[in-house]
């Protein structure tokens, strides 16, 4: 999976043109989406873990069970026909700047929750934290964090 990407102002004209809107909320499950994808493989599991993870926060809660099934299939939808390039960049143009640390949290805590980080999974989170525009020690500090969680 390649998600190398130019920062948002540098976006190619053509890919510009194709951006998907994508609501706070979709554009934060898509990175989660994307996450536990980035080792080309999604299990039923994953799903529930994301569902987890975001049914408990904030954002999402005033989403109802069958909203949040309708969001995940428009985001798988749109991971399959059009790729994981536009869907991260469409999700990093929509979600609030306030919420990208948060995201690149949630998508390294998805990405650790089965103990172990593939060199795919690293470069993905690498690539993740530089199209969030977070910065490499905020990136690092985050990623630590959640390696000790996932140590136990």
């Amino acid at each position: 999976m390649n998600l190398l990407l130019e920062p948002s102002g540098m976006l190619t004209e053509s890919l510009t043109q194709t951006l998907i809107a994508f609501s706070p909320q979709e554009a934060y499950a898509g990175i989660t989406l994307l996450a536990i994808a980035s080792d080309n493989y999604l299990a039923e599991e994953e799903l529930e873990a994301i569902d987890s993870h975001l049914s408990r926060m904030h954002l999402f809660q005033h989403f109802r069970p069958e909203t949040m099934k309708s969001m995940y299939q428009k985001l798988f939808n749109i991971l399959q026909k059009e790729g994981e390039e536009l869907l991260l960049a469409s999700a990093r143009e929509t979600l609030p700047s306030e919420l990208r640390e948060a995201a690149f949290a949630t998508a390294s805590d998805l990405v650790l929750a089965d103990g172990i980080m593939s060199q795919v999974e690293s470069s993905f989170l690498t690539q993740l934290s530089q199209a969030l525009e977070i910065p490499a020690n905020t990136a690092t500090k985050i990623l630590s964090v959640m390696q000790l969680k996932h140590q136990v």
